[in-house]
C-alpha cells in the first residue's frame, strides 16, 4: 500500500468513526468500538486487536471489544490486572511492546508468542487526565510505525474516547431525569392529597378554636380549665397555621401584578417587624437604593416573602444579632435585587439543599413550608432565590426579580 492509499484509508476510518460518535443522538456504543477495533486491525496490518475499559467494581481493565484474536487467548484476560492500572510515564505516550516474552505489561507471554504474537502497541483512552481504557494492537511481527500512522491510532482513540464520554453522559442525564420524574410525580401526588386532607381538617379545627374560645371566655379565672383551654387554643392555632401554609404550598397562586416600589414594600415589610426585632434587641441594617423605579410584581405576595425570610434571620441570630436588608437595580435595568444577611448561627452545606422542600425545617416548632411556599412565589414571578449559609458565619438571602411591564421612569420613589 502506497503512502497516499495509505493515508486515504486513514482518512476514511477516521470519518466513519467520527460520524458515529458525532452524528447521533443516541451512540450505539458497541457499534462503535467494535468499528475502531476492526479497522485499527486492517488499516495498520495487524494480526488482531482488543479495547480494554476500566471497571470501578473490579479495579481492572477488562475486554469491552475485539477483532481478529483467538478467543482462548481472550479467556485468559491478559489485560487485566495491578499492572495495568497506572499507565507508563507522564503524557499518556503509546506504548510499543516488542519483547514480548519478558514485557512487564504482557499477563500471558508464552500464550502470546504460541499463538505467534510478536509485538503489541498499547495506546491509552484518556477523559480528563484520567486512563479509563486503552487499546492494545497485536502483530506477528516486529516493525517501525511511521508518523502518521501513530497519529492515525491516536486520533481514532481520542473519538473512541469521545463516544464513551458521550454515553456515559446520556446514561447520567437519563438517570438523573427518570429520578427526577419521579419525584416531580411523588411531589405532585402529595400535594393533592395534602391539599384534600387540608381542607377536611380545616373544618373541625375551626370548630375546637370556636368552642374553645367559649369555654375559655365563661371559665372561671382561678378554676383548673382555664390553662388547659388556653394551650388548646393556641395549640389548634398552630395547627390552623400548618394547615393554611399546606393550602398555599398546594395552590401556588399566580400573582396579581400592580405597578409597586420594592423599596415601599421593604419598608411596610420592616414597620410590621419592628416589634418582633425590639424585643429580640436585634439590630437592623437597611440600605435601599435610591433609583429603583417602579414594575409590576405582587406587593402582597413579595411582602409574604420578605416576612418569611426575616422571621428566620430572626430565629438564626436570637437576641442581640445583627440583619442587614438591601436592595439594588442593575445597571441595565433588568432586574431587582434584595440581599438580607444575618450573622446567626448558619447552615452546614448539607442542609442547604433540601431548605426549599416542603416539611423541612431546623426550626423545632417550624412547619419547613415557609421557604417552599416563597420558593414557589418568586418562581411564579420568573425570579430567582438563592441562599448561601456557612456554619458560625451567618446565611445570605438573594432574591432577584425582573422587571416586568413598562416602569414610568419619573417615578423615582425611594
Amino acid at each position: 500500500m502506497t503512502e497516499l492509499e495509505q493515508f486515504k484509508t486513514f482518512y476514511q476510518t477516521f470519518r466513519e468513526v467520527s460520524r458515529l460518535v458525532h452524528t447521533t443522538t443516541k451512540i450505539d456504543l458497541n457499534e462503535v468500538l467494535e468499528l475502531i477495533v476492526s479497522h485499527t486491525t486492517i488499516d495498520l496490518n495487524a494480526k488482531g486487536a482488543a479495547l480494554c475499559i476500566f471497571d470501578k467494581d473490579s479495579g481492572y481493565f477488562h475486554i469491552s471489544a475485539s477483532y481478529g484474536i483467538d478467543e482462548k487467548y481472550l479467556a485468559l484476560e491478559p489485560l487485566t490486572g495491578e499492572r495495568f492500572v497506572s499507565w507508563p510515564g507522564e503524557n499518556y505516550e503509546v506504548q510499543i511492546i516488542t519483547d514480548i516474552l519478558n514485557a512487564h505489561r504482557v499477563k500471558y507471554p508464552q500464550e502470546a508468542w504460541d499463538i505467534g504474537i510478536r509485538m503489541m502497541v498499547d495506546v491509552p483512552l484518556v477523559i480528563d487526565d484520567i486512563v479509563f481504557g486503552f487499546i492494545r494492537t497485536y502483530f506477528n511481527k516486529t516493525r517501525i510505525f511511521s508518523k502518521d500512522e501513530l497519529d492515525f491510532v491516536k486520533a481514532v482513540i481520542e473519538q473512541c474516547s469521545c463516544a464513551i464520554n458521550h454515553n456515559d453522559r446520556i446514561k447520567f442525564h437519563i438517570l438523573r431525569y427518570n429520578k427526577l420524574a419521579t419525584k416531580i410525580d411523588r411531589l405532585s401526588s402529595l400535594g393533592r392529597m395534602a391539599a384534600g386532607i387540608a381542607h377536611e381538617i380545616n373544618n373541625p379545627l375551626t370548630g375546637i378554636l370556636l368552642y374553645s374560645s367559649n369555654l375559655f371566655k365563661k371559665a372561671s379565672k382561678d378554676g383548673p380549665f382555664k390553662e388547659g383551654l388556653e394551650i388548646i387554643m393556641q395549640e389548634t392555632q398552630r395547627c390552623k397555621a400548618t394547615i393554611q401554609g399546606l393550602l398555599d404550598f398546594s395552590r401556588e397562586k399566580k400573582p396579581e401584578k400592580v405597578d409597586a416600589n420594592l423599596n415601599t414594600v421593604i419598608k411596610k415589610t420592616l414597620a410590621l417587624m419592628d416589634n418582633e426585632f425590639f424585643l429580640k434587641r436585634i439590630q437592623v441594617e437597611k440600605d435601599l437604593d435610591p433609583i429603583i423605579i417602579n414594575f409590576q410584581f405582587d406587593d402582597n405576595q413579595i411582602e409574604q416573602v420578605l416576612i418569611n425570610m426575616l422571621l428566620n434571620a430572626v430565629h438564626a441570630v436570637h437576641e442581640r444579632g445583627k440583619i442587614s436588608i438591601r436592595s439594588k437595580m442593575d445597571k441595565a435595568k433588568k432586574f431587582v435585587s434584595v440581599e438580607i444577611q444575618d450573622n446567626g448561627h448558619g447552615m452546614p452545606q448539607n442542609k442547604l439543599k433540601k431548605v426549599f422542600e416542603p416539611f423541612y425545617t431546623t426550626k423545632s416548632h417550624g412547619t419547613g413550608l415557609g421557604l417552599s411556599v416563597s420558593y414557589g412565589i418568586i418562581k411564579n414571578h420568573q425570579g430567582t432565590i438563592k441562599i448561601l449559609s456557612e456554619r458560625g458565619t451567618g446565611t445570605l438571602i438573594t432574591i432577584n426579580l425582573p422587571i416586568m411591564g413598562k416602569p414610568d421612569k419619573n417615578n423615582m420613589k425611594g
